[in-house]
This record gives structure tokens, sequence and C-alpha cells, in this order.
């Protein structure tokens, strides 16, 4: 899994690296989707100092498997490293970089073994992906693409909006009232989409 997702990021985290190798990336999603109450998770980690170990057990990693169980797709989520640092420079900042690890997600890599590729499988990674996240009620999930890979009908046929390069969003106001953009770096292309309001 790692190796293909290294094909797809040559910028993993190796937090999150540790984290797959000893098999606790997304444990506490697993515990939530069971009902475990992943504020008081969090909390507990950030009272020991443990945030690091904390994203890895908040990263979603999904495999795909052919019919002889080899690894044909991988995608991994994970809290914003982008999206913590910002907010850690606002004011009252503590407490919403904690809401933040539980509300937006970054899908850091999607990875199709090029033989196994024009088959679904990264829809299919993308649409789980969305599942568990809004499931455990998160509000937005995002990601980004080097732009000379025109990426972008692929992302939007699969629900995310794709911005044009220099645009952003804006994530601080909803979680400390202080205004922070995100959008992707030079010569990427930023996509996100954010969870339905129930009616």
């Amino acid at each position: 899994m790692t190796a293909l997702l290294k094909t797809a990021a040559d910028d993993l985290e190796t937090g999150h690296l540790e984290a797959l190798a000893r098999g606790a990336c997304g444990t506490w999603l697993l515990d939530a989707l069971d009902g475990a109450d992943l504020g008081e998770l969090l909390v507990r980690a950030a009272t020991g100092g443990e945030l690091q170990r904390a994203a890895g057990e908040l990263s979603l990693p999904l495999v795909a498997r052919d019919s002889e169980s080899n690894v044909v797709g991988a995608l991994l989520g994970v809290p914003s490293g982008t999206v913590i640092s910002g907010l850690a420079r606002l004011p009252g900042s503590r407490q919403a970089v904690l809401l933040s690890m539980l509300a937006y997600a970054k899908i850091k890599a999607v990875a199709v073994s090029e033989d196994a590729r024009r088959r679904g499988i990264g829809a299919a990674l993308l649409a789980r992906c969305v599942q568990v996240y809004w499931q455990l009620d998160y509000t937005l999930l995002f990601g980004e693409f080097d732009t000379e890979r025109d990426l972008g009908p692929y992302y939007t046929r699969q629900g995310f909006s794709v911005l044009q390069p220099g645009q952003g969003i804006e994530v601080g106001t909803l979680l400390t009232g202080n205004p922070l953009h995100l959008g992707a770096g030079p010569g990427l292309t930023f996509f996100h989409r954010w969870r339905p309001q129930a009616v």
C-alpha cells in the first residue's frame, strides 16, 4: 500500500507512514464507526502531548484488492497539516486546531496500479472515503493534484469542486471567527467537497 501511495504523493509524512507500518493508521475512525467518541480520544491525546500520534489514528487508509488479493488501489485521507498550522497562528487556536482534526480531512493520495486503471477503482475508493467521513460528521474533504495531470474532469465527476489556479476556499471563520484561506500551491490544482447540509 505504501509503495502505491508514494506513486501519487511523494511528500507522505513520516508519522503517517509509521502509523501504516504498525497498523495504527485509522484505528480511531474505525472505533468511531462503532460508536466511540472521537472528540474524547483527541482531547485525551492532546492532553498527553500526543497530537502527532493522533494524526495517524485519525487518518483513513483504504485499499482495493484484486481477486488474488493483490493491492491494486489505495487512498489515504489525513488531518490537514496546513489547516492545523494556519489555525495555530490565530487567536484562541488550541480548541480550533482540535476541532479542525474532526471536521476537515485532506485526501493526501489516491493511486491505482497501472494495470488496474479504468475499472472504477479510484472512483470506488473516493466514494468510500466520502461515505466514511460524512458518517463521522466531517464537513470538508479536499486535496490537490499536479496541474499538468489534468485530473479536474475526473474529480468533478466524483462530486468535487475543482478550482482554478490561485483560487481557494475559506475554512477558518467556521472554527474561529477569523478567516483562513486554503488552496493549492504553485503547479497544483485544488479540489474540495463540503458535506451537504441537512434540510
